[in-house]
C-alpha cells in the first residue's frame, strides 16, 4: 500500500476513533484540569465532569489527553479497538490499532487491522498494514509491497509538530469513583460512566450504556478504557459498539526494527 495512502487511512482511523469517543449524544468532554473549571477542586473532591458530586477525598477524574499521556512514558505498547455489529445481525466491522513505542530507540511501530463483514453473504475484507519510523526513516506496508522514506532532520521536525497538534481525550461524563485497582502492573484509579442523551432523538432503547476507565494515579494517563453501547429499534435490528484502550508493557523494553521488506526497500528508493 502507498504510504501516503497508509498514513493518510491512519488519521482517518484515529480521527473516526475520537469522533466516536467523544461526539455521542449528549457527550461532554473532560477538560484537563480541574482547576479551570469553576466549582470543581483539584486533586480531588468537589464536582467531577458534567457536574456530578463526588465525595470529599475522591481522585481528580480528569485524564490527561492520550499524547500528554502517552509522552510522558519512555515506551509502551498501546491497543486501540472499535468494534460494531448490526443493525442488521449479520454485519460487522472492527479497527485495531497496536502501537508500540521506544523513547530511547527513537522508534514506532504501528500496525492497523482493519475487518468488514457485510449482510450480503460476500467475503468478508481483511486488510492489514505497517508503518515503521526509526529515527527520520519510516518505511510502510504489508506483504511483499513496502515503501521506504528517509526525511531530512527537519521534515521529521514538522512532521512531530503535526502530531503533537492532535490531542485526543477520551469521552468522560459524570464518572463516579470506583476504588484502587493495579491494571497493567500500574496503580490506578477505576471509575465509571454512562452516556446521557442515548436514544433521545432516535427513539430507540437502550440496552446496553457501560463505561469504565483507568486512571494511573500517578499522572492521570488513561491505562485501560472501555465503552458499551447497544441501542435497538426492534428486536431484529440491534446496534452493538464497543471500544476499547489498553496501554500496556509502561516503561518496559520493547523493541523495534525494521523488517526485511523495509531493508530491501531502502535499497531502490533514492534518499530526497
Amino acid at each position: 500500500m502507498n504510504k501516503k495512502v497508509l498514513f493518510l487511512l491512519s488519521i482517518l482511523v484515529m480521527l473516526a476513533l475520537a469522533c466516536n469517543l467523544t461526539s455521542l449524544p449528549g457527550a461532554t468532554q473532560a477538560p484537563a484540569n480541574d482547576s479551570q473549571v469553576p466549582g470543581t477542586t483539584p486533586q480531588g473532591g468537589g464536582n467531577q465532569p458534567g457536574g456530578n458530586p463526588q465525595p470529599a477525598g475522591t481522585p481528580p477524574a480528569n485524564p490527561v489527553s492520550i499524547n500528554d499521556g502517552l509522552g510522558s512514558l519512555n515506551s509502551y505498547v498501546m491497543t486501540v479497538a472499535f468494534n460494531t455489529a448490526g443493525p442488521d445481525p449479520a454485519e460487522s466491522s472492527s479497527t485495531l490499532m497496536s502501537i508500540q513505542h521506544s523513547k530511547d530507540l527513537d522508534a514506532t511501530h504501528t500496525n492497523l487491522n482493519m475487518t468488514t463483514v457485510k449482510a450480503d453473504g460476500s467475503a468478508p475484507s481483511d486488510n492489514t498494514s505497517d508503518i515503521y519510523s526509526i529515527g527520520n526513516d519510516q518505511c510502510s506496508g504489508s506483504g511483499a509491497d513496502w515503501s521506504w522514506t528517509s526525511y531530512s532532520p527537519d521534515q521529521a521536525e514538522m512532521q512531530g509538530l503535526f502530531k503533537n497538534m492532535i490531542g485526543l481525550t477520551p469521552l468522560v461524563e459524570n464518572p463516579t469513583f470506583v476504588g484502587e485497582e493495579l491494571v497493567n502492573k500500574v496503580p490506578t484509579n477505576h471509575f465509571t460512566f454512562k452516556v446521557s442523551g442515548l436514544g433521545v432523538q432516535s427513539g430507540a432503547q437502550v440496552n446496553v450504556n457501560q463505561g469504565d476507565y483507568w486512571l494511573a494515579v500517578d499522572g492521570q494517563y488513561i491505562v485501560q478504557y472501555k465503552l458499551v453501547i447497544e441501542e435497538s429499534t426492534d428486536p431484529q435490528k440491534v446496534l452493538h459498539t464497543e471500544i476499547s484502550i489498553n496501554l500496556n508493557e509502561i516503561n518496559q523494553p520493547v523493541d523495534i526494527s525494521f523488517p526485511q521488506g523495509c531493508l530491501e526497500a531502502s535499497k531502490v528508493t533514492p534518499t530526497p
